[in-house]
């Protein structure tokens, strides 16, 4: 290529990734990282005299980061070794290793969790150019575990990073290796997304893995049946902040950013921005360790002084997964404790729920009234001992006076909502009447 032409090009950014390019002005970066502000581009220029520091490469940026050489070509790999002591928010890192995986198996349905321990898994995060589509790719994958060495066992958070697209197959076969010498996986939201992006890719580079057979606990959906009626978002940031106590540094980067710092590196490969990138990576993989800890923890060994929001949030989830005599303890741990008044009828209304599910209404009778009473617009309690007192008991006075007590709750309502209800109310009380006086 004419060398005037290439000079051209390469000032218009023109280069495929980074691993070839050669020296050019380093330009602004696309985005403040801290502002998310695009700002305005600077008049243009060709030379390092007129105020630009040449690209900073990866390799002088990272200190231990290294290129590994395969068959399939080089991928770039940075390790970062935590002692099993090293505390993340409010969490030792160790405490993942006293647990078992296997009540996992219960709400993932997957029995091989049971004869596994957590030193057999593999944590996985990624870093992609996209958040869907067949052209997106991971250009950073985070596989972390539990190593034994010589002065002691270690958490490894190991990165792979690709200098451009064409070190995809290299990261690839790398991470393959890895995960076959592990048991299962351990991801946030990796189900939907980290675990079939990167099937994806193994399969578009012609290469097999066994990545989406193996067992796999993915943190997302528990923890969202654990906490989200308390704290509201279960995004990884959010469970760090008001769960884990850990508040990330400057270093961090917002993840919306991550893809255009990529391929703004991939235009001048200037690496600066990346750093960024690593340490938002490599807390990602630690918090999936502490946040592993507290869901299992609170899953399997729930404690009557948790919080009793968490309690009546995982009473129903145990319902739900069929273990009612777990789910009927952890709920009456529950009702006990401080809660909010309408969540406090929820957990009364799922504790009656369960059960008259176990033909044990006369039991239920206790909470549905607790209900009626300390309630203003709901009469769904109302009408259960209805119901039970008029086919259960034979009871056809008591019967009517809840339904009674129903009608009259209706009455201050606003008269739109109050209509839906009372037509029903009103027909229910005249068949009662009916049956009481047959005459």
């Amino acid at each position: 290529m004419d060398d005037k032409l290439s000079h051209k090009l390469r000032r218009l950014g023109v280069a495929k990734g980074a691993r070839n390019l050669k020296p050019a002005p380093k330009p602004t970066l696309n985005w403040d990282l801290d502002s998310g502000k695009r700002p305005f581009p600077p008049p243009s220029t060709t030379s390092f005299e007129e105020g630009f520091d040449p690209p900073q490469p990866i390799d002088t940026l990272l200190p231990g980061i290294r290129r590994e050489e395969t068959a399939e070509g080089a991928c770039y790999i940075l390790d970062k070794v935590y002692p099993l002591n090293y505390q993340h928010g409010q969490d030792l890192l160790q405490a993942l290793l006293t647990l078992s995986p296997a009540p996992a198996a219960v709400f993932t349905q997957d029995t091989r969790l049971e004869s596994l321990n957590f030193r057999d898994f593999l944590f996985i995060d990624t870093e992609t150019t996209g958040l869907a589509g067949a052209g997106t790719l991971a250009f950073m994958v985070g596989a972390a575990f539990f190593e034994r060495g010589t002065a002691g066992d270690v958490f490894v958070v190991r990165q792979y990073f690709l200098r451009d697209h064409g070190d995809e197959p290299a990261m690839l076969l790398l991470l393959d290796e890895l995960v076959a010498e592990k048991a299962g996986l351990i991801t946030f939201n990796g189900r939907s997304f980290d675990i079939p992006l990167l099937d994806t890719r193994f399969l578009m580079n012609r290469m097999r893995s066994d990545i989406r057979q193996k067992p796999h606990i993915d943190l997302l959906p528990p923890a969202r049946r654990l906490w989200r009626q308390r704290l509201g978002s279960c995004a990884l940031g959010s469970l760090e902040e008001t769960l884990l106590g850990l508040h990330r540094t400057h270093e961090d980067v917002p993840g919306f950013l991550i893809p255009s710092l990529y391929n703004a590196y991939l235009r001048h490969g200037d690496a600066t921005a990346l750093s960024r990138v690593f340490y938002h990576n490599q807390i990602d993989m630690v918090s999936m360790v502490t946040l592993a800890s507290r869901v299992m923890r609170q899953f399997a060994h729930a404690a009557a002084d948790d919080h009793p929001i968490d309690l009546y949030s995982l009473g129903k989830w145990q319902a739900s997964l069929g273990d009612w005599t777990t789910s009927e303890q952890t709920l009456k741990q529950a009702v006990q404790g401080d809660l909010p008044l309408d969540t406090y009828h929820q957990a009364l209304a799922e504790l009656a729920a369960l059960l008259k599910r176990q033909d044990r209404r006369a039991e239920a009778i206790p909470y549905w009234q607790q209900i009626a009473a300390t309630s203003f617009d709901d009469i769904s309690a109302h009408l259960e001992l209805a119901m039970h007192y008029e086919w259960q008991e034979q009871d056809l006075a008591a019967a009517i006076t809840w339904t009674e007590r129903a009608l009259a709750l209706s009455q201050s309502w606003p008269p739109s909502r109050a209509a839906l209800v009372q037509a029903e109310l009103a027909h229910r009380l005249t068949r009662l009447q009916r049956k009481l006086t047959p005459s």
